[in-house]
Formats: C-alpha cells, sequence, structure tokens
C-alpha cells in the first residue's frame, strides 16, 4: 500500500484533534466575554495566546503532513462557523453574546458592568474615546458583540 493512504487515518485523527483545538478555543474565548475583542488589555492577550500555544502543543502531531491538515481544519472549522454566524442570529449570539446596555439616559448600570466583566473605569475610558466625557451626557451606550462600546448623546 502506498505510504500516502497508510498515513490517511493518522490525519484523520489530526484533523479531529485540529477541530477539537478550534472548539476548545472558541469555548475559551467565549468564557472570557466580549471584553476579550474590543477591550483586550495586553494581560489578557497573552494569556489567551498562552492557552492556544499549550492547546496547539497538545493537539498538533509532528511532521509536515499533520501541520497542513491541523491549519486547514481549523481555518475550513473558522471560516465555517463564520459563515453559520452571519446567517443564524441565533448561533451568533451563542459564539459572541449579545449587545448590552451599559448606560440608559445618563446612568451606568452597574449590574452589566459586573456582569461584562468592565470596570468602570474602563466604561469611561471607552467613553471618552468616544468623546464623551462622563456617562452622565450619555443616553445610550451598548457593550456590543463585537466588544467595542457604542455611545449615543443625550438630548440637551
Amino acid at each position: 500500500m502506498p505510504y500516502c493512504l497508510e498515513m490517511l487515518p493518522d490525519l484523520a485523527l489530526q484533523a479531529v484533534f485540529a477541530l477539537a483545538y478550534y472548539a476548545a478555543l472558541v469555548v475559551m474565548t467565549r468564557l472570557a466575554g466580549k471584553r476579550l475583542a474590543g477591550q483586550t488589555t495586553t494581560f489578557d492577550l497573552l494569556v489567551l495566546i498562552q492557552l492556544a500555544v499549550v492547546l496547539q502543543t497538545t493537539a498538533l502531531a509532528k511532521g509536515t503532513a499533520n501541520a497542513v491538515v491541523f491549519v486547514v481544519t481549523v481555518l475550513a472549522a473558522h471560516i465555517g462557523l463564520a459563515r453559520l454566524c452571519a446567517v443564524h442570529s441565533g448561533l451568533r449570539h451563542l459564539m459572541r453574546g449579545k449587545p448590552r446596555r451599559l448606560v440608559s439616559q445618563g446612568t451606568v448600570i452597574d449590574r452589566a458592568l459586573a456582569e461584562e466583566g468592565i470596570s468602570r473605569a474602563e466604561l469611561e475610558a471607552g467613553l471618552r474615546k468616544l468623546g464623551f466625557e462622563s456617562p452622565e451626557v450619555v443616553e445610550l451606550a451598548v457593550l456590543e458583540e463585537t466588544g467595542h462600546i457604542s455611545a449615543v448623546a443625550r438630548k440637551q
């Protein structure tokens, strides 16, 4: 039997490990919350990268063919999930979360901040980036599913 056919079971197993790796990354990212996407600190990013490297080292078998299968499988899974999320809002909300109000009529919603893992100082910094000097001048501020804060000014 040709060598490439003998490798097929090993490569199929590598594809399964790559899918498990991708699923673990999705779960870790989801558990980290929307903040990871839009308000990432250097420490947050380093932790996520390190966890991903440890998972990858565990899941990736030696050899060029395994590396190619791993990369192609993870890329295909990511593209597939992105396309499904674009079509199915329920899946998108499961993967990314829903937008959440952080400020309503100038009042900070402390419970929302706590549940999203955002400090008041981080909220205020996000609002300053948008040109608002304080939450009191904001009609509505939302932590979008992308992790970024959007805001609308109060009418005078």
